[in-house]
């Protein structure tokens, strides 16, 4: 197991980071773990040739002897949902029936200081290209729907609900933060939907973000990977 300390760190588009904390295994324990169906053993360069054969022949099996676990933060809590729908990962998320929103702190309800807790959408921060016209007027009433949820839900817990109750109110857009294992197949299977342009933006910058920390500890592993599938491209979108 490979601790790194500090952790391999990627920004988010659109707000947020991911930390690769911990590694199962190294660029080159697919190709060695498979060698056990015939009993044989190979150097580093038999093993570089072997690994690219298993991706070439899609014998993915081996892939997951490898393992990562992540830190994810600041994410849309609608983002951390469609996460859970990749199952072969082991997701731990935080809890809002424990936390609040603000964290502790003192909201600031501008865009800035609502973009700390709250995912906007990037069209109206001009991150994504649009035709929406009046961006500045839906951004003001977005913020304002966003102060009048926080508002009611701080209401709601000093009147004595409890938090897990009183979080209906809150907005989808909160970010949240999660703790993400997953072997390498699963990833695979993970980029080779969320890379794709039809993928939804917020979800599509997540990937290329786990995409950029996986080609800095698996190399030979994502260059081989996104040239069969086709990916590179769209790590530059």
């Amino acid at each position: 197991m490979t601790v790194f300390d500090p952790p391999i760190r990627e920004y988010i588009k659109g707000g947020g980071f991911i930390e690769l904390e911990e590694m199962l295994g190294d660029d080159l324990t697919p190709a060695r773990v498979a060698r056990i169906s015939y009993l044989s053993k190979g150097d580093e360069e038999a093993n570089r040739k072997l690994l690219k054969k298993l991706i070439d022949l899609g014998h993915f099996s081996p892939f997951e002897q490898q393992v990562f676990r992540f830190k994810i933060d600041g994410i849309p809590m609608y983002i951390g949902e469609q996460l859970l729908r990749h199952r072969i990962a082991s997701p731990l998320k935080r809890s809002f029936r424990y936390t609040s929103p603000d964290k502790g702190k003192k909201i600031s309800f501008t865009v800035e200081g609502i973009n700390e807790i709250i995912h906007i959408p990037p069209e109206l921060l001009g991150l994504r290209e649009s035709h929406i016209e009046n961006k500045d007027e839906l951004l003001r009433e977005m913020i304002e729907h966003f102060k009048k949820g926080i508002d009611l839900y701080r209401k709601l817990v000093e009147s004595g609900l409890r938090k897990e109750a009183a979080r209906t109110v809150l907005p989808a857009g909160l970010r949240t933060t999660l703790y993400w294992t997953i072997n390498m197949r699963s990833l695979m299977n993970f980029l080779t939907l969320r890379l794709n342009p039809k993928a939804q933006w917020e979800m599509r910058e997540l990937a290329k973000a786990v995409a950029r920390i996986l080609k800095r500890v698996v190399p030979l592993t994502m260059e081989k990977f996104l040239e069969k599938e086709g990916l590179e491209k769209y790590l530059h979108e």
